[in-house]
């Protein structure tokens, strides 16, 4: 084998990349058949793949998006459809994969990556780290009756007479209002996408391999509420409905999307639902042993370049600290030199040390793993868990105060990407 190369995946040969992500994610479908393909799809990604001469021995996918991170919409480099052909797996192209797309997303002054993981522990080795969970939700839709106790009126109002409003089918020209809708659901959750036309048509209301439904409530003219959902059949387990994405505009308005699940209890024997942590079912269904609830480890993330991150931070402006940081990670070099970080007046500088000065300079104040600090800068972890359960290190000789500074710069944060990419 020669030496490899990392370049884009060239569109004529999509067929190729295509049958890569069947064998790897849909084996079970069988080979890949172009004439099959539905040519209509629009792919958000940009392909990549790492080459041995003219065959690749290793793909993935590239996505662009913002994202809220500690209260601002920031560029996010979205890694998927990583993958290797059986004949090539098992000789570090992956690794080299991975190091390659952090390179250019760097290059291209992006400081944040994310993913969904096809399983954990493979990514934690490289980096990446969860940065929220999710509550999956099972119930039978009578259980949620709860939420319907003020009937529709056919009207169009609530049945009180003082909220009109209504669930209507959502398309392509409701992009302006749903992204009003996922404004507002950003004021409470980091890591809400700001969605693009093109992501609300390709990824929104279509699917992998099903479209789904999408539907939202709508009332006085605003869209409160929407949410997408498939009906899946499953041998012994009847018909579920399916809901994949949610989101409302105030937390009152969780009850329209459980009244919506619950009146189509004459079409599924249940529901499922993926929800935010933080919103529970069990203290208000009749019967919380006929619901079941899992809260499960949803997507990764990791700084990119973690000084450029941290410049980009904003915080309080009374805040003052000096501490050299040093970040351990396994995938790439530019973490090898500590950073001197300063915060004051509301900004933060951080300067890597020189090479020169490396050998003659203290030890670092503070210690972390990538992982483990790209938590701490989510929001999605705080120091003191960091500290006593993962790789973040505040050393006996750091400047007295300091764990409570790095706290007041990384105050914790709710966090919740529901995107699947």
């Amino acid at each position: 084998m020669g030496d490899l190369d990392y370049r884009p995946f060239p569109e004529e040969r999509g067929d190729e990349f295509s049958a890569f992500m069947r064998y790897a994610f849909s084996p079970e479908e069988g080979p890949y058949d172009p004439e099959a393909d539905d040519e209509d799809r629009e792919y958000l990604a940009e392909f990549r793949g790492l080459f041995d001469g003219e065959e690749p021995v290793a793909v993935c996918g590239h996505h662009d998006f913002s994202l809220r991170i500690r209260g601002r919409d920031r560029d996010v480099a979205g890694l998927s459809a990583v993958a290797s052909p059986p004949e090539h797996r098992r000789q570090g192209h992956i690794e080299r994969l991975l190091r390659e797309s952090l390179t250019e997303s760097r290059d291209d002054g992006v400081r944040f990556s994310a993913l969904w993981p096809f399983e954990h522990p493979f990514y934690r080795r490289y980096g990446w780290a969860t940065v929220n969970r999710y509550r999956w939700v099972k119930a039978p839709p009578e259980q949620l009756a709860f939420a319907a106790e003020r009937s529709a009126d056919p009207a169009g109002d609530d049945g009180d007479g003082d909220e009109p409003g209504r669930f209507r089918r959502l398309d392509e020209d409701d992009h302006d209002e749903a992204a009003g809708l996922l404004a507002a659901t950003a004021e409470r959750y980091d890591f809400t996408m700001a969605r693009t036309e093109a992501w609300w048509r390709e990824r929104t209301l279509r699917g992998w391999k099903t479209d789904p439904y999408v539907y939202g409530f709508e009332r006085d003219g605003d869209l409160r509420a929407l949410l997408s959902y498939t009906f899946e059949e499953r041998d012994g387990d009847g018909r579920a409905m399916v809901v994949s994405d949610a989101a409302v505009a105030d937390p009152d308005e969780w009850d329209r999307v459980f009244r919506f699940c619950r009146d189509h209890d004459s079409q599924v024997e249940r529901v499922r639902l993926r929800l935010p942590a933080d919103v529970s079912l069990l203290d208000r269904v009749d019967d919380p042993r006929a619901v079941t609830e899992e809260v499960r480890a949803g997507p990764m993330f990791r700084l990119v370049d973690a000084a450029a991150a941290l410049e980009a931070l904003e915080p309080d402006s009374d805040l003052d600290a000096a501490f050299t940081l040093a970040v351990e990670d396994p995938l790439v070099d530019w973490h090898d030199r500590p950073v001197r970080v300063t915060v004051a007046d509301g900004e933060v500088d951080a300067e890597r040390v020189d090479a020169g000065e490396e050998s003659s300079a203290a030890a670092p104040d503070v210690t972390a793993g990538v992982g483990a600090l790209s938590q701490l800068y989510a929001g999605y972890r705080d120091v003191d868990d960091l500290r006593a359960h993962a790789a973040l290190d505040v050393a006996d000789g750091a400047p007295d105060g300091l764990a409570a500074d790095l706290a007041a710069l990384f105050p914790p944060r709710r966090t919740f990407l529901r995107e699947g990419f």
